[in-house]
């Protein structure tokens, strides 16, 4: 602000204390610096104001976040498959009471799919009501949410729960299920 801006506005100001000016370009802030060292006094009296770098370089919150997508993609797998395992003795019931091997794969991905759609359900349950909650007890709270990046987390672990479950219901042999 200006001191005449300052004035007009009958805002108390000193009259020999520092004053702020915003808008300047670069040139014209070093060229009043450079005034300010000829004319013999402390260069530290303009301030000339910079950006501060990210605290976190983007390169790191890559890295970050690739990991994070690869750990994720790892435990929907090792889950997949863990309950593909523990699924054997369901399959092998179904083959001995005289189903087609197909069908008894198809009722493994029927049983992989509620137990995803089961767990998205608890998963928002678990997210939503601490927000709403915190979003009524907190005035002015908004809520910054990065959809996109969300949105591709969610897409890769849904497609890494989907080819888990596939691969593992095709590969589960009938003769696998029989001796389980």
């Amino acid at each position: 602000m200006l001191r005449a801006t300052a004035t007009a506005l009958e805002l108390p100001i000193q009259t020999y204390g520092p004053v702020m000016v915003t808008g300047v370009p670069d040139s014209k802030a070093r060229a009043l610096q450079q005034a300010v060292i000829n004319a013999g006094m402390d260069a530290g009296a303009v301030l000339i104001h910079r950006e501060p770098d990210d605290p976190v370089p983007p390169a790191a919150l890559l890295a970050t976040a690739v990991g994070l997508v690869f750990l994720a993609l790892g435990a929907v797998l090792a889950a997949t498959r863990s309950q593909t395992r523990i699924l054997r003795r369901c399959l092998a019931r179904l083959i001995a009471v005289g189903i087609p091997p197909r069908w008894a794969r198809q009722v493994l991905l029927c049983q992989h799919g509620a137990l995803i759609a089961v767990s998205t359900l608890l998963g928002l349950a678990i997210a939503v009501i601490p927000s709403v909650v915190l979003a009524a007890r907190i005035s002015g709270f908004v809520l910054s949410v990065p959809w996109w990046q969300l949105g591709v987390l969610a897409a890769a672990i849904y497609l890494a729960a989907l080819l888990a479950a596939i691969h593992s219901a095709h590969k589960l042999r009938v003769t696998e299920a029989r001796t389980a």
